[in-house]
């Protein structure tokens, strides 16, 4: 059985590939024209970084693991055992299934079955779909129990732009409000981005500022899509787009990002659509609970100009 899916497209100007893998559903790489834009992913088991998987049915942490259902406190097993959290859901090491394919778009899909902490079917679904300007990536979900589900999803890719330091890349967003959390990075709050060096409208250096936010309250465009940018000094940039179902955005941007080709610590930026805030099983912030035989989509992308 194969352990990834290899993706093409070309239209006559602009030639693009990329590897999905089936562990995690994960983005492992993508070159356009002969460009790398994202950090490689491993194609046998969940990168360190947890590079390009899909987060479900929660993303971010979950305090202790535990969350309340009819009266009852569940409890899922802690894979950060320095935060004593869950983190990023069920599916991180899940090796997805083959739904449809083409030549230039996969269809995987994974259920999400009943389990003691969370006691549901979920059948989901994520597209990645390779465009002349980009990657479109959708994902899907569907509940096979009786009773409504809680359900949230992420993306989970680093990226670059090879040949320029990603140190040097320009970030920018829009997003009005910042997720304050603790030491555990629990939400404790929100705060205005207005005037705080989370105030990234103007663009801030990569290499000068390090996140592990979530960021909400984000502009939208006419197509209602919110987007932040990473922009090389030569003018080049990504387009990280994400629909009206994903309200939140992670940003992470640390110094001691590693793969294999390397020896040394370096910086790397990841930037995570998430249609719910961190720890939301116990806050419902913006978490959706889907009813028998509901079904839910919600889409992503990014392009490349």
């Amino acid at each position: 059985m194969t352990s990834g899916f290899i993706l093409n497209f070309s239209d006559g100007q602009n030639e693009s590939s990329a590897t999905i893998a089936r562990v995690g559903a994960a983005l492992v790489s993508w070159t356009t024209n002969g460009t790398q834009l994202v950090e490689p992913g491993h194609l046998e088991a969940v990168g360190p970084f947890c590079e390009g998987i899909v987060m479900a049915p929660w993303p971010n942490r979950l305090e202790d693991g535990k969350w309340s259902h009819q009266g009852q406190t569940l409890e899922f097993p802690l894979n950060i055992q320095s935060q004593q959290n869950a983190n990023h859901g069920l599916l991180i090491d899940f090796p997805y299934d083959v739904v449809e394919q083409s030549e230039s778009s996969v269809t995987l899909g994974a259920l999400i079955h009943a389990r003691m902490a969370y006691p549901f079917n979920v059948f989901t679904t994520v597209k990645y779909e390779l465009t002349a300007s980009g990657i479109v990536v959708t994902h899907t979900a569907e509940n096979l129990s009786n009773d409504a589900a809680p359900y949230a999803v992420g993306g989970h890719p680093y990226f670059q732009i090879a040949g320029v330091p990603t140190g040097d890349l320009i970030l920018r967003s829009d997003a009005v409000t910042v997720i304050d959390v603790n030491e555990r990075q629990i939400p404790t709050g929100k705060s205005a981005t207005a005037g705080s060096r989370f105030d990234m409208r103007a663009g801030v250096r990569v290499g000068d500022n390090f996140y592990d936010h979530c960021f909400t309250d984000l502009p939208r465009d006419e197509k209602g899509l919110a987007h932040t940018f990473l922009t090389a000094p030569d003018g080049r940039g990504l387009d990280i787009w994400q629909d009206a179902e994903f309200k939140h955005v992670v940003i992470f941007t640390p110094d001691f990002y590693w793969d294999k080709s390397i020896d040394s610590k370096r910086v790397a930026a990841a930037i995570e659509p998430q249609t719910s805030g961190a720890n939301a099983f116990k806050t419902g912030d913006d978490l959706k609970w889907l009813n028998k035989g509901e079904k839910f989509s919600a889409t992503w992308g990014i392009n490349f100009r």
